[in-house]
């Protein structure tokens, strides 16, 4: 492929997909300290994101470590990645690029790909606590590559609904608090900021949420109101989600008109169990849950007999 007659040439070798808008965070690269994340401002770049996490899952299990550059590697951009370059643009402005816009949007593709492989030589990757929880979490997905689930059985549906028919039950009252990301102020990534919020907050108490986020007229924290008037409040697709939320972690993005929420349920009363006829579609649900769970519990073993695990003594002893 050849862009403009003074640019370089680009060979066809194997180059990461350009990965769809939203997928990924776009990082920030700070000169001062040397760090690899850097969000890209301009109007020009704002939909281009790092294929940092995709490329470094090439590197999953390699030993930790510095790697050397390539002198001379090939870095490519194809027909297809153009095509996906001004088709993003295409949405972001509503028209073509011209040819210089095409070419600089291929030299910030290429830019960014320098970038991640010289932050994956130095090991910079293991550098950053967030960049880390979203390549586990990159690598929990690929490990579930694969997974196919049987059908249930209707023995084995009503032996899970007749062991808590009360975890059936329809929520009747939540209390929980919401902190909002808007695509507004945030140029069009506020999923992807959020993401990293929630990565961020993974473990901690509902007041660690507080002030987070973007200002929004609507309540912070909502005490004992029914999924109805979460719906009035926060949409019908918002409210339906939240009843399915595990109580006491943050959880999300959950989406309403322009805005992504990180949520955190701090109590949920359910009404009187249905009869398992009306709760076997959420039973069935519940069903390949705890299969697809019990599947990836046997996938990550896999993957760790590959390793050997060291422990200090102080923690040393057995497995919670």
């Amino acid at each position: 492929m050849h862009l403009g007659d003074s640019g370089p040439r680009f060979s066809r070798h194997p180059l990461p997909k350009l990965p769809k808008p939203g997928h990924l965070a776009a990082m920030r690269m700070d000169v001062s300290s040397g760090l690899w994340a850097r969000a890209l401002r301009e109007p020009l770049t704002h939909f281009l994101v790092l294929g940092a996490l995709l490329f470094a899952l090439g590197t999953y299990g390699r030993p930790s470590g510095p790697t050397a550059v390539v002198e001379g590697a090939a870095i490519v951009v194809t027909d297809e990645d153009v095509r996906q370059l001004a088709g993003l643009w295409r949405m972001q402005w509503g028209r073509e690029p011209t040819p210089a816009e095409l070419r600089r949007l291929a030299d910030e593709q290429v830019r960014e790909e320098v970038l991640v492989r010289e932050a994956l030589a130095a090991g910079l990757e293991a550098q950053d606590i967030l960049v880390r929880r979203r390549l586990a979490a990159l690598a929990a997905a690929r490990l579930e590559q694969g997974i196919s689930l049987p059908e249930p059985s209707e023995a084995e549906l009503r032996a899970l609904y007749e062991a808590d028919p009360v975890a059936f039950a329809p929520v009747a009252e939540l209390t929980f608090r919401q902190s909002a990301y808007s695509d507004r102020a945030r140029g069009g990534r506020a999923k992807e900021e959020a993401i990293q919020a929630r990565d961020a907050l993974s473990g901690q108490n509902a007041a660690a949420g507080q002030g987070l986020g973007d200002h929004t007229e609507l309540p912070e924290r909502s005490e004992n109101v029914t999924p109805a008037e979460a719906a009035a409040l926060f949409g019908d697709a918002f409210a339906a989600a939240l009843t399915t939320l595990p109580v006491g972690s943050w959880q999300g993005p959950l989406a309403t008109l322009g805005d992504w929420h990180l949520v955190f349920v701090e109590a949920a009363r359910r009404g009187p169990p249905p009869p398992f006829e009306a709760a076997r579609p959420a039973v069935a649900e519940a069903w390949k849950r705890g299969r697809l769970e019990a599947e990836r519990r046997q996938a990550y073993a896999a993957a760790l007999a590959r390793y050997t695990v060291l422990l200090p003594p102080s923690v040393a002893g057995d497995r919670p």
